[in-house]
């Protein structure tokens, strides 16, 4: 197989979208950060937050849910491709999910500023998130840990037996 019939498969296209929506977002974050009209509207909460944090917030979800579909479009590529572990792509796509919760939380932050009667619901909600990810990483792992050590050593795995073992 060569090298561009390799570029052109079905993870490339999930690669391809993550560089395009993350690229695009980040070049208008840029601009509007960089627009006068942003830096001078005032503020959404009076002395907490600008109308230019808000902007930055809006486009940070959007960054954030270009996040959540590669985590699904890498689950199921996943799940295609390493039919063996089936919780490889779900682990994958946790890792994810885990990582996009944390730029969450760093970058809605303000919120917290704005809004301090939610800070402890912000800070508890994230964290609860983060421990069921974890959570469900550890369950996978453990389920799936003898087809992954089947894998990593390229050994087979020996087929599911109805017969108790004696």
């Amino acid at each position: 197989m060569s090298i561009k019939s390799k570029l052109r498969g079905p993870f490339a296209r999930v690669a391809a979208n993550l560089v395009i929506g993350v690229v695009g977002l980040v070049i208008v974050r840029l601009i509007a950060q960089g627009l006068p009209m942003f830096q001078d509207a005032g503020w959404i909460v009076e002395d907490k937050m600008t109308v230019l944090a808000g902007t930055l917030i809006v486009i940070d979800a959007m960054l954030l849910s270009v996040l959540v579909r590669f985590a699904i479009e890498l689950r199921a590529y996943l799940l295609g491709r390493f039919a063996e572990i089936p919780g490889l792509g779900t682990m994958a796509a946790t890792l994810v999910l885990l990582v996009t919760a944390a730029i969450a939380y760093i970058d809605f932050k303000p919120l917290t500023t704005a809004w301090p009667a939610i800070a402890q619901f912000y800070l508890w909600s994230f964290f609860a998130l983060a421990a069921i990810l974890l959570i469900q990483i550890v369950i996978l792992l453990y389920r799936d840990r003898d087809s992954i050590s089947a894998r990593v050593l390229g050994q087979s795995m020996p087929a599911p037996s109805d017969q108790p073992s004696v």
